[in-house]
C-alpha cells in the first residue's frame, strides 16, 4: 500500500504542476503601468503610510501616481484612509472627486468636488489656481450629475464639452499705425 500512495501523491503533484503552470504564450504585465522609478516611489510611499497612516502628503502623492496608472480604485483607497485623519483637507477631497470621475461615478464625484470646493473656500492654504481648478471640476461634474456615465458615455461627453465649451483665443495683433512717409530727398548740392 505504501508504494501506491507514493504514486498517487506523484500523480497529484504532476497534475497540480500541469494545471497551475502558466501557458507558454501567457504574457505578464505589471499591475501599475507607470515607469520603474514611479513604481519604486509607490513602494516607498506605501512603507511610509504603513508607519504613519496620517501622512496626507504621502497619501496624495500615492493617489496621484495611482490615477496616472489608471487605478482609480487604488487612489480612492489611499485617499479614503487619509480622510479619516484629515477630514478638512480640500486636496484629498479633490483627488477623491477625480478618482470617482475616473470610475465613471458622477454622483459621488460631484459630491466630493462640492466638498472640496467648500473646504477650499474655508482654507487659507487654498490658492487661486487650486480654487479655479476645483470650481471648474464642480461645474463640469454638475453638468453630468444625473447621467449614467457607464451606460451613456456619449451623453456625458457631450454635456462635458457643452460645459467646458473650449474656445480659441487668438494672439493679440500688433496695433495698426499709419505707414510712415518716406523721407524726402534733399536736392544734392551743385558742384561748381
Amino acid at each position: 500500500m505504501g508504494i501506491t500512495r507514493i504514486l498517487d501523491l506523484l500523480v497529484v503533484i504532476l497534475l497540480a504542476t500541469i494545471i497551475l503552470m502558466p501557458r507558454p504564450d501567457a504574457s505578464v504585465k505589471p499591475a501599475l503601468t507607470v515607469d520603474a522609478e514611479r513604481r519604486e516611489r509607490v513602494a516607498e510611499l506605501q512603507s511610509v503610510l504603513t508607519g504613519h497612516p496620517d501622512d496626507a502628503a504621502a497619501s496624495l502623492e500615492l493617489a496621484n501616481i495611482f490615477l496616472d496608472g489608471h487605478r482609480p480604485d487604488w487612489a480612492l483607497s489611499a485617499v479614503s484612509a487619509a480622510l479619516k485623519f484629515h477630514p478638512d483637507d480640500y486636496r484629498l477631497q479633490h483627488v477623491r472627486a477625480i478618482a470617482y470621475a475616473d470610475r465613471f461615478e458622477s454622483v459621488p464625484a460631484y459630491a466630493a468636488a462640492r466638498d472640496a470646493l467648500a473646504l477650499c473656500e474655508k482654507a487659507t492654504s487654498c490658492d487661486d489656481a487650486s480654487h479655479s481648478r476645483i470650481a471648474l471640476l464642480v461645474s463640469t461634474l454638475k453638468s453630468i450629475e444625473g447621467v449614467d456615465m457607464r451606460g451613456k458615455p456619449y451623453a456625458a461627453k457631450e454635456r462635458i464639452f457643452q460645459s467646458l465649451h473650449p474656445v480659441f483665443v487668438p494672439k493679440p495683433k500688433a496695433p495698426k499705425t499709419a505707414p510712415k512717409a518716406a523721407p524726402k530727398k534733399l536736392p544734392a548740392p551743385d558742384d561748381k
